[in-house]
């Protein structure tokens, strides 16, 4: 896919209110997709395939294909020529020459129909200070300042403070959003914990609470689900 219409396609769906993620890092030194993009595979609601005959010979989209397929995601097919698609129960293909608003518009209705069906969990994540705990057997301890999202809510923020996890401490950075509607968050961090820093990804979907206090699980929860406790302010 040309790069006009993937910028095209990815402007549409933001301005929608659709979170995407793309697969930047493209690396395979072990046989594995990076670990960002596992997590993005195992959070996502739907996974959109631009496929052609340069796509069923690149090994990095085999390999993307069959963990979205060992997640039980639902994956869309686009294809950009007539080279038959992956086999697959969840996979569906649109016609052959749809362009980037058709494919728009269908992933937003997919979508739209899944967040009515999440909303109303209660609380919202807002730009300020918050400290986040997680039940991890180690412990874990965020202390963020979330700055103001752009372009109406559609942008990330970026965010700040300090990231303790097993014992080690260090600070972060990286952004974050909030679905309103969906109650979900997304925290990119990089954490300082030592020489190398480490970044994750959590995609965190609200559960409800009063108040200060808001409680959420981890969506990616493929092998270690976690609860956590988000507490507007700084913890005392």
């Amino acid at each position: 896919m040309n790069a006009d219409r993937a910028v095209g396609l990815d402007v549409l769906l933001r301005d929608a209110g659709v979170r995407t993620a793309v697969d930047e890092i493209r690396d395979l030194s072990d046989g594995l997709p990076a670990e960002p993009v596992l997590q993005e595979l195992g959070a996502c609601d739907l996974v959109l395939l631009v496929w052609s005959r340069g796509a069923a010979e690149d090994p990095h989209e085999r390999v993307q294909c069959e963990y979205a397929a060992s997640f039980g995601k639902s994956c869309l097919v686009w294809p950009l020529d007539a080279t038959a698609p992956p086999d697959g129960g969840g996979v569906e293909r649109l016609p052959l020459g749809c362009d980037v608003r058709e494919v728009a518009a269908e992933v937003v209705r997919r979508l739209g129909v899944r967040s009515r069906g999440r909303s109303g969990a209660g609380g919202v994540v807002e730009p300020g200070p918050w400290t986040i705990e997680s039940d991890a057997r180690l412990g874990e301890f965020l202390a963020l300042e979330l700055g103001p999202m752009g372009n109406g809510s559609r942008d990330p923020g970026a965010l700040t403070g300090t990231h303790r996890r097993a014992g080690l401490a260090g600070r972060v950075v990286g952004s974050w959003w909030f679905d309103d509607a969906a109650g979900r968050l997304d925290l990119d961090l990089e954490s300082a914990f030592g020489l190398r820093p480490v970044r994750e990804v959590r995609r965190l979907q609200l559960l409800g609470g009063d108040g200060p206090f808001l409680t959420a699980e981890d969506l990616h929860g493929i092998a270690d689900p976690r609860r956590y406790r988000l507490t507007r302010g700084r913890r005392r």
